[in-house]
């Protein structure tokens, strides 16, 4: 029988690979079961799995490393075996109900000191990504790198909480603008599930008050858009797909259904390569997804910038990237 994911071909030998992310990750499967073809040892886990179901020992050794194993009570790493950390979709640490707020909280600081802390400070490892870079890489920065140092354009964008700027700013984009939320789309309300998508701000909303009680970003809507491209990028190589979405709310935002899509091949324009690879370096990043307009004159505008973004849902590139990703974690080196 063949290894499913998770499991080594090559017994108990001690992963090289450290995957972390949540259990049922079907993207995470496609390359895990290209690893296990090739007989390369990982281990596979989650934040969540910490402390209940794993375990960390580590002590400082005299030459400034740790040493120590992570694991459960079935498999592990040992700290110096480890050659590549794939830090995809971790869900949160998890604590027993039985602990009070302020303990799950405080318990909760501290695994995120140790876990985090000794796996990053191993010399030697290759991280795709580190969390502390996909952290950094807020809208504001990747916006910022983007049309700053990268020379890539962007559209004009507005971050603020005062009602009375967003009615100027939409006079200087021609009176189209849209709204959208900085982090994740999906939120939770009364126990149900929902997404908040790029949706336009009409001229009666631009002196909402309610605008005043967070920040929010606006930016000008493409309205010639063409069409959108999705670029996967593994350690220097891209992969691009021209997006076509039909008349209808996929068509501001493709998210809304996905289904509606068809996919392309597509090239890109020497400049904006060059402009990719240089905002990538410039915001540490091994892997991310960039979302890309392009309107009807050709010109690329960059959106957006996901550290974790999915890429198996499109079949054009889902083999590529997996090869790509499993050579990168396989090899432990840029």
């Amino acid at each position: 029988m063949a290894p499913s994911p998770g499991q080594s071909t090559r017994g108990t030998k001690t992963p090289r690979v450290l995957v972390i992310t949540y259990a049922l990750d079907p993207t995470a499967d496609y390359v895990l079961r290209e690893l296990t073809d090739r007989g390369v040892p990982f281990w596979r886990t989650d934040l969540a799995d910490f402390p209940g179901r794993s375990t960390l020992t580590a002590e400082l050794r005299t030459e400034g490393r740790w040493g120590g194993r992570m694991g459960d009570e079935l498999r592990g790493v040992d700290l110096s075996e480890v050659r590549s950390v794939w830090w995809r979709k971790p869900t949160s640490y998890s604590f027993p109900d039985t602990m009070s707020e302020p303990e799950r909280r405080f318990a909760a600081s501290q695994a995120k000191g140790a876990v985090p802390g000794v796996l990053g400070s191993l010399p030697g490892v290759l991280w795709v990504n580190r969390p502390e870079r996909n952290a950094d890489c807020t809208k504001p920065v990747q916006l910022a790198v983007a049309s700053g140092r990268a020379g890539l354009r962007v559209p004009e964008t507005l971050i603020t909480n005062d009602p009375a700027a967003v009615a100027p700013f939409a006079a200087r984009c021609g009176g189209h603008i849209v709204t959208k939320v900085f982090g994740s789309i999906v939120h939770t309300e009364g126990g149900k599930r929902g997404q908040l998508y790029t949706r336009r701000v009409p001229p009666d909303q631009y002196n909402n008050p309610r605008i005043g009680l967070t920040a929010h970003l606006f930016q000008r809507e493409i309205t010639a858009k063409a069409y959108e491209i999705r670029v996967t990028a593994v350690a220097g190589k891209l992969f691009p797909v021209a997006i076509h979405a039909p008349d209808g709310p996929a068509r501001l935002d493709w998210r809304r259904n996905s289904s509606s899509l068809t996919h392309t091949p597509v090239d890109l324009p020497h400049d904006v390569i060059r402009g990719i690879h240089t905002m990538l370096g410039g915001l540490g990043l091994v892997y991310a997804a960039l979302d890309l307009i392009v309107d009807s004159d050709g010109t690329h505008y960059l959106i957006d910038v996901n550290p974790g973004g999915q890429w198996a849902w499109i079949d054009l590139t889902r083999e590529s990237i997996t090869l790509a990703l499993a050579d990168l974690l396989e090899k432990g080196t840029l």
